[in-house]
C-alpha cells in the first residue's frame, strides 16, 4: 500500500486503556511526518520533472547527434561521388586530348610525308629542268656555231678602209725584236 500525506493526517489510532498514547502528541508526530512526507513527495515529483526534461534534452541531443551524423555520412559520400565523378570526367577529358593529340601528330606526319613527296617531285622537276635547259643550250650553242662558221666560209673578211681605226678588233700582235 502506497502511504501518502493524507493517509499519515487521517490516521486514527485506537485507545488502549491501561497503555494509552497521549493523542496529541501522536497526531502533533503524524503532522511533522505527514509534512516531510509531503515534502519528499514534492521533491521527488520535481526531480521527476526535472529528469523528464533532462531526458528530453538527451533525446533532442541524440536527435541532433543522429542528424549530424546523417549529414556527415552524406556529405562524406557527396564528396567521394563528386572526387569519383571528377576523375572519371579528368580522364575523359586525358583520353580526349590524347585522341586530338594522335589525330594532329597523324595529320601532321601524313603532311610531312606529303610535303617530302612534294620536295621530292619539285627536285625532279628541277633536275629533269635543268637537264632540259642545258641540253637546248647546248643545241643552240651548236646551231649558232654551225651559223657562224657557215657564214665565215661564205664571206670574205672585210678590208678595213683606210683611216678607219678597227685595230682593237684585231688581236693583239706581239712585236718581235
Amino acid at each position: 500500500m502506497k502511504l501518502t500525506p493524507i493517509d499519515l493526517q487521517q490516521k486514527t489510532f485506537r485507545s488502549v486503556r491501561w497503555s494509552g498514547v497521549d493523542e496529541k502528541e501522536v497526531r502533533q508526530y503524524l503532522d511533522l511526518v505527514a509534512r516531510e512526507l509531503e515534502e519528499m513527495r514534492r521533491k521527488l515529483d520535481r526531480q521527476d520533472e526535472e529528469l523528464r526534461r533532462r531526458e528530453a534534452r538527451i533525446n533532442e541531443f541524440k536527435d541532433r547527434e543522429q542528424l549530424l551524423q546523417q549529414t556527415l555520412t552524406t556529405a562524406q559520400k557527396l564528396a567521394e561521388e563528386m572526387k569519383a565523378n571528377t576523375r572519371k570526367e579528368a580522364d575523359i577529358v586525358l583520353s580526349d586530348a590524347e585522341l586530338q593529340a594522335e589525330k594532329i601528330i597523324a595529320n601532321a606526319q601524313a603532311k610531312r610525308m606529303q610535303l617530302i613527296t612534294e620536295i621530292d617531285e619539285l627536285k625532279r622537276a628541277r633536275q629533269s629542268f635543268m637537264q632540259s635547259l642545258s641540253a637546248m643550250l647546248e643545241q643552240h650553242r651548236s646551231v649558232l656555231d654551225h651559223i657562224r662558221a657557215d657564214q665565215q666560209a661564205s664571206e670574205p673578211p672585210p678590208v678595213p678602209a683606210a683611216g678607219d681605226n678597227v685595230s682593237f678588233l684585231a688581236p693583239p700582235v706581239s712585236k718581235k725584236k
